[in-house]
């Protein structure tokens, strides 16, 4: 399944798969916020922070094109924002304004891919919690995270069962059946929710995530 393949990378032997969870978390933290901080046309600073990044991916040891082609689908949706931006700008200085909005963004999506990429979700979250992060939002994180993958399998049994009942030549689904295929998986969830809900409360949930290392969120 696709999603498995952001956590390919986590369970590693790598000098940063060592490091501990809060200290990944903090440091990529900080490293966003010194992106996003960098005004427009400091260009030194932004080819610093980028050697930086450049050497952790280094020692991270996940292949450049693994980032390379998730980079790619997010710079279709953050271009037309660096579009937005370089239109309030003089004409002179539109294309540097849009070229360092497109690089402050990338780098700081890039960090959170290479932490993602190195730690496994489940550790982010303890590392969250033991942070000081409010329970409530470490739950919701966590059961985001475990029935994501239920809900894509699901979306994916659905899709093949429709394609086996339309005959088409072309294999695609359109917009109106993809539509509805998501509406009825969105029913199936929330009643799926309900479900685990009640069997939750029947089996005493107290809002403890219990692990088998012993380290509770």
């Amino acid at each position: 399944m696709w999603l498995d393949a952001l956590e390919q990378h986590a369970e590693g032997a790598g000098p940063l798969h060592r490091l501990d969870p809060r200290v990944k978390l903090l440091g990529t933290l900080a490293f966003v916020a010194l992106v996003v901080a960098t005004p427009l046309d400091r260009w030194r600073f932004l080819a610093v922070e980028g050697l930086i990044l450049a050497l952790v991916v280094g020692l991270s040891g996940v292949p450049p094109r693994a980032l390379l082609g998730r980079w790619l689908g997010f710079v279709s949706l953050i271009g037309f924002f660096a579009v937005m931006v370089a239109l309030n700008r003089p004409s002179g200085e539109r294309l540097s304004a849009a070229m360092s909005v497109l690089a402050r963004n990338s780098l700081a999506f890039l960090a959170v891919l290479t932490l993602s990429a190195v730690t496994p979700f489940p550790k982010l979250l303890g590392a969250l919690r033991r942070l000081g992060t409010p329970l409530v939002l470490v739950a919701t994180l966590h059961f985001m995270y475990r029935y994501l993958h239920i809900f894509v399998e699901e979306l994916d049994r659905m899709t093949k069962a429709r394609r086996s009942r339309t005959f088409r030549r072309s294999g695609r689904l359109d917009w109106a059946l993809l539509t509805s295929l998501i509406g009825v998986l969105f029913v199936r969830a929330l009643e799926r929710g309900e479900r685990v809900h009640d069997a939750m409360i029947a089996r005493g949930w107290d809002g403890t995530f219990r692990t088998l290392d012993g380290a509770d969120l």
